[in-house]
Protein backbone atom coordinates (compact mmCIF):
# COMPACT_ATOMS: atom_id res chain seq x y z
CA UNK A 1 0.00 0.00 0.00
CA UNK A 2 1.39 3.38 -0.92
CA UNK A 3 1.10 6.03 1.75
CA UNK A 4 -2.02 8.11 1.31
CA UNK A 5 -0.21 11.41 0.83
CA UNK A 6 1.84 9.97 -2.03
CA UNK A 7 -1.31 8.56 -3.58
CA UNK A 8 -3.08 11.91 -3.45
CA UNK A 9 -0.08 13.73 -4.88
CA UNK A 10 0.23 11.25 -7.73
CA UNK A 11 -3.46 11.56 -8.45
CA UNK A 12 -3.20 15.34 -8.22
CA UNK A 13 -0.42 15.53 -10.78
CA UNK A 14 -2.53 13.45 -13.13
CA UNK A 15 -5.55 15.63 -12.45
CA UNK A 16 -3.66 18.73 -13.50
CA UNK A 17 -3.23 17.18 -16.95
CA UNK A 18 -6.87 16.15 -17.34
CA UNK A 19 -9.39 18.42 -18.94
CA UNK A 20 -12.02 16.01 -20.26
CA UNK A 21 -15.11 15.37 -18.15
CA UNK A 22 -18.55 13.81 -18.38
CA UNK A 23 -21.94 14.86 -17.03
CA UNK A 24 -24.56 12.13 -17.41
CA UNK A 25 -28.25 12.75 -16.72
CA UNK A 26 -30.98 10.12 -16.53
CA UNK A 27 -34.49 11.57 -16.56
CA UNK A 28 -37.07 8.97 -15.56
CA UNK A 29 -40.78 9.19 -16.37
CA UNK A 30 -43.56 7.76 -14.20
CA UNK A 31 -44.24 4.97 -16.73
CA UNK A 32 -40.62 3.75 -16.43
CA UNK A 33 -39.41 5.16 -19.75
CA UNK A 34 -36.29 7.29 -19.52
CA UNK A 35 -34.07 9.71 -21.38
CA UNK A 36 -30.30 9.56 -21.20
CA UNK A 37 -28.23 12.70 -21.81
CA UNK A 38 -24.44 12.40 -21.97
CA UNK A 39 -22.47 15.66 -22.03
CA UNK A 40 -18.79 15.20 -22.85
CA UNK A 41 -16.41 18.15 -22.59
CA UNK A 42 -12.75 18.24 -23.58
CA UNK A 43 -10.06 19.80 -25.69
CA UNK A 44 -10.47 20.05 -29.44
CA UNK A 45 -8.10 18.03 -31.55
CA UNK A 46 -5.52 20.13 -33.40
CA UNK A 47 -2.65 19.55 -35.73
CA UNK A 48 0.78 19.29 -34.17
CA UNK A 49 1.67 18.80 -30.52
CA UNK A 50 -1.37 18.35 -28.29
CA UNK A 51 -0.74 19.71 -24.78
CA UNK A 52 -3.86 18.18 -23.25
CA UNK A 53 -5.80 14.98 -23.88
CA UNK A 54 -8.68 15.66 -26.24
CA UNK A 55 -12.28 14.63 -25.85
CA UNK A 56 -11.71 11.87 -28.42
CA UNK A 57 -8.56 10.70 -26.62
CA UNK A 58 -10.58 10.21 -23.44
CA UNK A 59 -14.06 8.98 -24.35
CA UNK A 60 -15.70 6.57 -26.75
CA UNK A 61 -18.48 8.66 -28.29
CA UNK A 62 -21.88 6.89 -28.12
CA UNK A 63 -23.18 6.18 -31.61
CA UNK A 64 -25.81 4.08 -33.30
CA UNK A 65 -29.58 3.91 -33.53
CA UNK A 66 -31.46 6.24 -31.21
CA UNK A 67 -28.65 8.63 -30.37
CA UNK A 68 -29.04 12.30 -31.27
CA UNK A 69 -26.08 14.62 -30.95
CA UNK A 70 -25.29 18.32 -30.92
CA UNK A 71 -21.88 19.95 -30.69
CA UNK A 72 -20.57 23.26 -29.39
CA UNK A 73 -17.08 24.68 -29.61
CA UNK A 74 -15.59 27.62 -27.74
CA UNK A 75 -11.93 28.59 -27.77
CA UNK A 76 -10.08 25.27 -27.40
CA UNK A 77 -12.98 23.43 -25.78
CA UNK A 78 -15.47 21.12 -27.39
CA UNK A 79 -18.74 19.86 -25.89
CA UNK A 80 -20.78 17.01 -27.30
CA UNK A 81 -24.34 16.50 -26.05
CA UNK A 82 -25.78 13.08 -26.85
CA UNK A 83 -29.35 12.06 -26.07
CA UNK A 84 -31.33 8.86 -26.35
CA UNK A 85 -34.81 7.80 -25.20
CA UNK A 86 -35.39 4.30 -23.84
CA UNK A 87 -38.54 2.33 -23.01
CA UNK A 88 -39.49 1.01 -19.59
CA UNK A 89 -37.14 -1.83 -18.64
CA UNK A 90 -34.50 -0.62 -21.12
CA UNK A 91 -30.76 -0.95 -20.54
CA UNK A 92 -27.62 0.69 -21.91
CA UNK A 93 -24.08 -0.64 -22.15
CA UNK A 94 -20.98 1.49 -22.53
CA UNK A 95 -22.41 4.93 -23.14
CA UNK A 96 -19.80 6.05 -20.60
CA UNK A 97 -16.58 4.40 -21.78
CA UNK A 98 -13.17 5.85 -20.94
CA UNK A 99 -10.17 4.92 -23.03
CA UNK A 100 -6.93 3.56 -21.65
CA UNK A 101 -3.85 5.49 -22.71
CA UNK A 102 -1.03 3.46 -21.21
CA UNK A 103 0.04 -0.12 -22.01
CA UNK A 104 0.01 -2.57 -19.17
CA UNK A 105 -1.54 -5.63 -17.65
CA UNK A 106 -5.33 -5.64 -17.74
CA UNK A 107 -7.43 -6.07 -14.61
CA UNK A 108 -9.23 -8.86 -16.50
CA UNK A 109 -7.44 -12.22 -15.94
CA UNK A 110 -5.48 -13.40 -18.94
CA UNK A 111 -5.85 -10.13 -20.85
CA UNK A 112 -3.52 -7.24 -21.58
CA UNK A 113 -4.41 -3.58 -21.78
CA UNK A 114 -3.18 -1.50 -24.72
CA UNK A 115 -3.53 2.16 -25.65
CA UNK A 116 -6.90 2.72 -27.25
CA UNK A 117 -8.53 -0.06 -25.24
CA UNK A 118 -10.95 0.77 -22.47
CA UNK A 119 -10.16 1.45 -18.83
CA UNK A 120 -13.74 1.92 -17.63
CA UNK A 121 -17.16 0.87 -18.93
CA UNK A 122 -20.70 1.15 -17.58
CA UNK A 123 -24.05 -0.61 -17.54
CA UNK A 124 -27.29 1.20 -16.65
CA UNK A 125 -30.90 0.07 -16.30
CA UNK A 126 -34.24 1.40 -15.13
CA UNK A 127 -36.76 -1.28 -14.14
CA UNK A 128 -39.81 -1.89 -11.99
CA UNK A 129 -38.92 -2.52 -8.35
CA UNK A 130 -42.38 -3.17 -6.92
CA UNK A 131 -45.82 -1.60 -6.95
CA UNK A 132 -45.45 2.04 -8.04
CA UNK A 133 -41.68 1.87 -7.67
CA UNK A 134 -38.78 2.06 -10.12
CA UNK A 135 -35.10 1.24 -9.63
CA UNK A 136 -32.23 3.06 -11.33
CA UNK A 137 -29.01 1.05 -11.21
CA UNK A 138 -25.68 1.94 -12.83
CA UNK A 139 -22.47 -0.06 -12.54
CA UNK A 140 -19.02 1.34 -13.36
CA UNK A 141 -16.53 -1.44 -14.10
CA UNK A 142 -12.76 -1.08 -14.37
CA UNK A 143 -11.21 -2.88 -17.37
CA UNK A 144 -7.87 -1.06 -17.58
CA UNK A 145 -4.52 -1.93 -16.01
CA UNK A 146 -4.39 -2.08 -12.22
CA UNK A 147 -4.34 1.37 -10.68
CA UNK A 148 -0.94 2.79 -9.74
CA UNK A 149 -2.43 3.38 -6.30
CA UNK A 150 -2.91 -0.35 -5.72
CA UNK A 151 0.68 -1.57 -5.94
CA UNK A 152 2.07 -4.36 -3.77
CA UNK A 153 2.96 -3.28 -0.26
CA UNK A 154 6.59 -2.23 0.00
CA UNK A 155 8.86 -3.72 2.71
CA UNK A 156 9.27 -0.32 4.39
CA UNK A 157 5.47 0.15 4.46
CA UNK A 158 5.03 -3.31 5.93
CA UNK A 159 7.60 -2.60 8.66
CA UNK A 160 5.95 0.74 9.43
CA UNK A 161 2.50 -0.83 9.76
CA UNK A 162 3.86 -3.50 12.07
CA UNK A 163 5.47 -0.83 14.25
CA UNK A 164 2.03 0.65 14.92
CA UNK A 165 0.57 -2.65 16.16
CA UNK A 166 0.88 -4.05 19.70
CA UNK A 167 3.83 -6.47 19.79
CA UNK A 168 1.78 -9.73 19.95
CA UNK A 169 -0.14 -8.65 16.81
CA UNK A 170 2.81 -7.23 14.84
CA UNK A 171 3.04 -9.97 12.19
CA UNK A 172 3.45 -9.70 8.41
CA UNK A 173 0.05 -11.32 7.88
CA UNK A 174 -1.74 -8.86 10.15
CA UNK A 175 0.01 -5.87 8.58
CA UNK A 176 -0.87 -7.03 5.04
CA UNK A 177 -4.51 -7.56 5.98
CA UNK A 178 -4.63 -4.08 7.52
CA UNK A 179 -3.00 -2.58 4.41
CA UNK A 180 -5.61 -4.23 2.17
CA UNK A 181 -8.42 -2.90 4.35
CA UNK A 182 -6.95 0.60 4.44
CA UNK A 183 -6.72 0.61 0.63
CA UNK A 184 -10.31 -0.58 0.30
CA UNK A 185 -11.47 2.24 2.58
CA UNK A 186 -9.28 5.01 1.17
CA UNK A 187 -10.11 4.60 -2.55
CA UNK A 188 -13.74 5.85 -2.28
CA UNK A 189 -12.69 8.55 0.18
CA UNK A 190 -10.11 9.88 -2.27
CA UNK A 191 -12.03 9.42 -5.54
CA UNK A 192 -15.73 9.35 -4.61
CA UNK A 193 -18.61 8.95 -4.98
CA UNK A 194 -19.25 11.82 -2.63
CA UNK A 195 -16.83 14.70 -2.09
CA UNK A 196 -13.48 13.28 -3.27
CA UNK A 197 -10.75 14.04 -0.75
CA UNK A 198 -8.37 14.33 -3.71
CA UNK A 199 -9.81 17.76 -4.54
CA UNK A 200 -9.51 19.01 -0.96
CA UNK A 201 -5.94 17.68 -0.74
CA UNK A 202 -4.90 19.70 -3.77
CA UNK A 203 -6.46 22.97 -2.64
CA UNK A 204 -6.12 22.80 1.17
CA UNK A 205 -3.74 20.06 2.41
CA UNK A 206 -4.19 20.85 6.11
CA UNK A 207 -7.96 20.58 5.84
CA UNK A 208 -7.51 17.26 4.00
CA UNK A 209 -5.83 15.77 7.08
CA UNK A 210 -8.81 16.61 9.28
CA UNK A 211 -11.26 15.40 6.67
CA UNK A 212 -9.31 12.14 6.49
CA UNK A 213 -9.56 11.78 10.26
CA UNK A 214 -13.31 12.37 10.06
CA UNK A 215 -14.00 10.07 7.15
CA UNK A 216 -11.36 7.36 7.57
CA UNK A 217 -10.79 7.35 11.32
CA UNK A 218 -13.98 5.63 12.45
CA UNK A 219 -13.79 3.16 9.55
CA UNK A 220 -10.22 2.22 10.42
CA UNK A 221 -11.16 1.78 14.08
CA UNK A 222 -14.01 -0.51 13.00
CA UNK A 223 -11.67 -2.46 10.70
CA UNK A 224 -9.21 -2.96 13.56
CA UNK A 225 -12.05 -4.18 15.79
CA UNK A 226 -13.16 -6.66 13.14
CA UNK A 227 -9.63 -7.89 12.52
CA UNK A 228 -8.35 -8.16 16.09
CA UNK A 229 -11.44 -8.23 18.32
CA UNK A 230 -10.67 -7.96 22.03
CA UNK A 231 -6.97 -8.62 21.39
CA UNK A 232 -6.72 -4.84 20.89
CA UNK A 233 -8.35 -2.47 23.36
CA UNK A 234 -10.52 0.48 22.16
CA UNK A 235 -7.88 3.05 23.13
CA UNK A 236 -5.24 1.08 21.20
CA UNK A 237 -7.48 0.90 18.12
CA UNK A 238 -8.03 4.66 18.14
CA UNK A 239 -4.33 5.34 18.55
CA UNK A 240 -3.32 2.98 15.74
CA UNK A 241 -5.91 4.55 13.43
CA UNK A 242 -4.67 8.03 14.33
CA UNK A 243 -1.04 7.08 13.73
CA UNK A 244 -1.83 5.49 10.37
CA UNK A 245 -3.64 8.57 9.08
CA UNK A 246 -1.09 11.01 10.54
CA UNK A 247 1.82 9.13 9.00
CA UNK A 248 0.04 8.77 5.68
CA UNK A 249 -0.24 12.54 5.43
CA UNK A 250 3.28 13.11 6.79
CA UNK A 251 2.00 15.08 9.79
CA UNK A 252 -0.27 17.11 7.54
CA UNK A 253 2.54 18.65 5.47
CA UNK A 254 1.84 17.79 1.84
CA UNK A 255 4.04 19.36 -0.84
CA UNK A 256 2.15 20.72 -3.80
CA UNK A 257 2.31 18.87 -7.14
CA UNK A 258 4.94 20.11 -9.58
CA UNK A 259 3.19 21.81 -12.53
CA UNK A 260 6.26 21.19 -14.69
CA UNK A 261 5.94 17.45 -14.07
CA UNK A 262 2.27 17.60 -14.92
CA UNK A 263 3.05 19.49 -18.12
CA UNK A 264 5.36 16.65 -19.13
CA UNK A 265 2.48 14.18 -19.01
CA UNK A 266 1.92 12.67 -22.46
CA UNK A 267 -0.84 14.46 -24.36
CA UNK A 268 -2.78 11.26 -24.89
CA UNK A 269 -2.83 10.41 -21.19
CA UNK A 270 -6.38 10.46 -19.94
CA UNK A 271 -5.24 11.43 -16.43
CA UNK A 272 -8.17 11.55 -14.05
CA UNK A 273 -11.60 12.14 -15.53
CA UNK A 274 -14.27 13.92 -13.44
CA UNK A 275 -17.63 12.18 -13.76
CA UNK A 276 -21.02 13.45 -12.62
CA UNK A 277 -24.11 11.24 -12.70
CA UNK A 278 -27.53 12.81 -12.16
CA UNK A 279 -30.96 11.20 -11.86
CA UNK A 280 -34.16 13.21 -12.28
CA UNK A 281 -36.85 11.14 -10.57
CA UNK A 282 -40.56 11.08 -11.46
CA UNK A 283 -41.60 11.21 -7.80
CA UNK A 284 -40.25 10.88 -4.28
CA UNK A 285 -36.95 9.15 -3.57
CA UNK A 286 -37.52 5.96 -1.56
CA UNK A 287 -33.82 5.15 -1.09
CA UNK A 288 -30.48 5.92 -2.72
CA UNK A 289 -26.74 5.71 -2.15
CA UNK A 290 -26.34 9.08 -3.86
CA UNK A 291 -26.82 12.62 -2.60
CA UNK A 292 -30.07 14.54 -2.99
CA UNK A 293 -30.32 18.15 -4.07
CA UNK A 294 -33.24 19.33 -1.95
CA UNK A 295 -33.94 22.30 -4.24
CA UNK A 296 -34.25 20.39 -7.51
CA UNK A 297 -35.11 16.96 -6.12
CA UNK A 298 -32.32 15.46 -8.24
CA UNK A 299 -29.95 12.71 -7.10
CA UNK A 300 -26.27 13.01 -7.93
CA UNK A 301 -22.95 11.20 -7.61
CA UNK A 302 -19.59 12.95 -8.15
CA UNK A 303 -16.45 10.87 -8.66
CA UNK A 304 -13.32 10.20 -10.66
CA UNK A 305 -13.02 7.02 -12.70
CA UNK A 306 -10.28 5.68 -10.39
CA UNK A 307 -13.06 5.11 -7.85
CA UNK A 308 -13.83 1.86 -9.71
CA UNK A 309 -10.20 0.68 -9.80
CA UNK A 310 -10.53 -1.38 -6.59
CA UNK A 311 -14.03 -2.75 -7.15
CA UNK A 312 -17.15 -1.91 -9.15
CA UNK A 313 -18.94 1.29 -8.23
CA UNK A 314 -22.71 0.78 -8.16
CA UNK A 315 -25.07 3.78 -8.17
CA UNK A 316 -28.62 2.99 -7.08
CA UNK A 317 -31.91 4.76 -6.43
CA UNK A 318 -35.41 3.44 -5.76
CA UNK A 319 -38.07 5.94 -6.76
CA UNK A 320 -41.81 6.34 -6.51
CA UNK A 321 -43.34 6.20 -9.98
CA UNK A 322 -46.27 8.55 -9.25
Amino acid sequence: MRDLATAILLAGALLLSACARARVTTQIQSDGSWTRTVELTGQQKKDGLQAMPTLDDTFVIPTGAGWKSTEQAKDNSRMLTLERSLPAGGTLEGDVSIKNSEPGKSSEPGKSSEPGKLRLVNHVSVRAAGPHQLEYRETLHWTGPPSKLLGDIRPEDLARLKSHLPQPLATDANARALADKATELSIPVMFGPGDPLLVVGLMHPDLAVYRANQRLGSMLVKALEQQFGDRMQPAERREVARQLIQEAFNSGKMPQPDPAAAAATPANSSGLTPLMFIVKPPGKVVSTNGEIDELSGEIFWALFEEAASYKDVVLTAVLESN
